[in-house]
């Protein structure tokens, strides 16, 4: 049997707290202390996916390197 090995994105959905402040928009995620800010709803929510996916993405290249206890 011949294996294939490739990445697969899986959807996360995380819980973000987003407000209106001055001239645009500011968001956070408590669970992992990110804050955001954006010039549109729309923007501060790209962010914090952007922000969001660069977290995750560093804790697993640091789950990897880590030795297996």
């Amino acid at each position: 049997m011949h294996a294939v090995k490739l990445p697969v994105t899986a959807p996360v959905t995380i819980e973000c707290e987003f407000w209106p402040e001055n001239d645009g928009w500011n968001g956070v995620c408590r669970e992992f202390s990110i804050p955001v800010r954006g010039s549109s709803f729309e923007d501060a929510k790209r962010t914090m996916e952007e922000a969001l996916s660069a977290y995750i993405e560093s804790v697993l290249r640091q789950y990897r390197r880590e030795p297996a206890a």
